[in-house]
């Protein structure tokens, strides 16, 4: 292509030009204002009042100045520069000079290094983070404010910005703001409550170490059961283990309670494996590393070096509940061992006195008892009530005072022994253990500890202890839960003739402490009720004789089976028409009734299938002529209001599933309107 040297010269002189013209305005900014949208942007004279074009004034023909004769760019404050990241994207030169100016504001009045702590507290708390980050940055200049770097390293940490508490950890060091011992904790406990398990472990390590290696503040037992915390939640067994190795047997480091509780806990939380073999093989291995490390507490406890508190008891007891009968018999041997609760599983329980009782003389006896998990014999001192007006109570040595206070059980001991009983199937004794912790050591139970509770009695077939437990449960703590696993326990209590009786008097707690029985509970009375009839047969008579038989000639027990279902029937009328009622009043807030439907699919598929159970039983006592013309007649009425109720429900189900194909087309199947 081929340029005539006018077109050439032209264009040359523009771009001189219009290199003039950014030279001018990065040397000298001109006072802009904005207009509004569209219109051109001018500078008014004071002088004249005329109004210039800013185009037209930039197109002057003035030379620019020289280089060394241009007026310099308005300096940018020393201390937002310093702050500045050049390698961060462009900031808003007006916001940091706002922010710099409340800033110096409040360290004017802020003298005190408390006041600037408590500054900055409140300011994290409303989220200003920039604010107080340049406050605490200024004041470090000239005074000690390692609490507001605390703050913001904790801030940070909070947040999930472990790079970030990081990065200010070394900034403040670098300000020669000297990390304290909070410093050290604030970090540590951060890194274990991060979301990136490996980055903490990694982060927290570094700052051990080199707190041991050539910190000016060495790490104390706060510091290490914080380490110990991160590589737990992590994991990470191999870094806890050398984390533990640094632990010192006197001093500023040495190993306490929470210590050993930590290292118990990780032990047992260990990844779970698909392989029956391997997942054996790490509970061995969990529990010889356990009963190691509580050969160690053991002998700390008797010197006096460590204290035993329940936490401490109890983790090493959920290490032992991993394994085999033998360490779940360890249970109770560690319990006796460390919190002076009697055996009841080796003995006939002794009668203990209430604090109010006052017939009984207390002597004190010393017992030896010997555990799996530790190889020396302790003297476990227990205090025993001897009738005086019986006999005479043998002589006991006299009393050797304990080295270390014995802990105190709480609910977490209570569902520990309760636990180990139902793996040992040692149910019978389990009320001896509740009646001792709740009433002689005064234990309030809680919701896991009466639940756990009920099923011992369950694994123990035991259906009159369910009663009592359901009759003594605060209504706070009864659910659903509750009933299914009492019912469960009266069905499996069959070989009981008052097994139907005992599930009677649970649905009647069922139906007075919940709102809206549970389908899924009344079906399982209604098993426990056509379950339980072992008791009816005589004479070498079963049910498949009574089957047989004509229905006119009906024999003794199938007619008392048949009252008994009849009576199972007649007591789930009632709370079962009022479970089908819910289901049009519901709690929520609804636009409409095929919302409302939707809301509570799962639980009338649930009541459905009560329903179906219900129609069952009523046939077989129709079918059989299991009772009276009269109490048929109206059980007939009854199937024939339960049928009805299953259709409708059924057809409103399938109009529901095709309203929904239609308004979403692609969709294959509708699991919410399947349950």
């Amino acid at each position: 292509m081929f340029v005539c040297r006018a077109c050439l010269r032209r264009g040359a002189t523009a771009l001189t030009e219009n290199a003039n013209v950014v030279e001018r305005r990065l040397a000298s900014p001109l006072p802009i204002t904005t207009a509004g949208h569209g219109s051109a942007v001018r500078a008014f004279t004071a002088a004249t009042g005329t109004a210039t074009d800013i185009r037209t004034r930039s197109r002057s023909t003035t030379p620019p100045p020289p280089t060394w004769q241009r007026e310099p760019r308005p300096a940018m404050p020393s201390a937002v520069a310093a702050e500045i990241d050049h390698n961060a994207p462009p900031v808003n030169q007006a916001r940091l000079r706002k922010l710099e100016w409340v800033v110096d504001k409040h360290l004017q009045y802020l003298k005190d290094p408390l006041l600037i702590g408590e500054h900055v507290k409140r300011a994290l708390a409303k989220g200003h983070l920039d604010e107080t980050l340049m406050l605490v940055r200024k004041a470090s200049r000239n005074t000690n404010v390692v609490v507001s770097w605390n703050h913001l390293i904790d801030y940070q940490l909070r947040n999930q910005r472990l790079h970030a508490a990081v990065k200010l950890y070394n900034e403040m060091k670098k300000r020669a703001q000297m990390p304290d011992a909070r410093t050290y904790t604030i970090i540590f406990r951060g890194c274990a409550e991060s979301q990136h398990p490996r980055l903490a472990v990694n982060e927290s390590l570094r700052i051990y170490n080199h707190m041991i290696a050539n910190g000016a503040i060495k790490p104390n037992t706060i510091h290490l059961n914080a380490v110990l915390d991160v590589c737990a939640r992590a994991g990470d067994l191999d870094s806890l283990f050398t984390v533990a190795k640094t632990a010192s047997e006197r001093g500023v480091r040495s190993p306490n309670n929470q210590t050993y509780t930590i290292i118990l806990n990780a032990l047992r939380h260990q990844p779970i494996q698909d392989d029956a073999e391997i997942a054996a093989k790490n509970a061995t291995d969990a529990i010889r590393r356990a009963s190691a490390i509580w050969d160690e507490v053991i002998t700390r406890w008797q010197n006096g070096h460590v204290t035993i508190d329940e936490e401490l008891v109890c983790a090493m007891g959920r290490v032992l509940i991993t394994g085999d009968r033998e360490d779940a018999e360890s249970i109770l041997a560690l319990v006796e061992q460390t919190m002076g609760i009697p055996r009841f599983d080796q003995k006939a329980p002794v009668p203990l006195p209430s604090p109010q009782t006052a017939t009984t003389t207390t002597t004190t006896t010393t017992t030896t008892t010997t555990t799996e998990s530790s190889s020396e014999t302790t003297a476990t001192t227990i205090e025993q009530p001897v009738v005086s007006s019986q006999r005479k109570p043998p002589r006991a040595p006299a009393r050797q005072e304990p080295t270390a206070l014995q802990p105190n059980p709480g609910n977490n001991t209570l569902s520990l022994i309760l636990l180990a009983l139902e793996k040992l199937r040692k149910t019978s004794c389990g009320h001896h253990y509740w009646d001792y912790i709740t009433k002689t050591r005064g234990v309030t139970p809680d919701k896991d500890n009466y639940l756990r509770f009920l099923r011992l009695a369950n694994a123990g077939r035991a259906s009159s202890r369910a009663v009592d437990i359901v009759h003594s449960m605060p209504t706070a703590f009864v659910s659903n839960m509750t009933f299914r696993v009492a019912f469960s326990t009266c069905i499996a209590d069959e070989l009981n003739k008052h097994a139907f009786a005992n599930a009677c008097r649970i649905f009647d707690v069922m139906t007075a402490k919940l709102r809206y029985p549970d389908p899924l509970a009344m079906r399982l009375f209604l098993q426990s009720a056509r379950g339980n009839f072992r008791h009816f047969q005589n004479n070498g008579e079963n049910k498949n004789d009574a089957k047989q038989e004509q229905p006119q000639e009906q024999s003794p027990s199938t007619l008392a089976l048949g009252a008994q279902i009849v009576a199972a029937l007649d007591r789930m009328w009632s709370p079962f028409r009022i479970l089908m009622s819910s289901f049009s009043y519901t709690d929520e807030k609804t636009v409409s009734p095929q919302q409302m439907w939707k809301l509570a699919t799962q639980e009338r598929q649930e009541a459905l299938a009560t329903a179906k159970r219900m129609i069952a039983a009523i046939d077989t006592v129709v079918i059989n002529n299991m009772a009276d013309p009269a109490v048929l007649k109206i059980f007939k009425s009854r199937r024939t209001i339960l049928q009805k109720m299953v259709e409708r429900y059924a057809s409103r189900e399938e109009q529901m599933v095709k309203e929904t194909k239609k308004e979403y087309p692609h969709l294959k199947s509708v699991p919410s309107l399947q349950g």
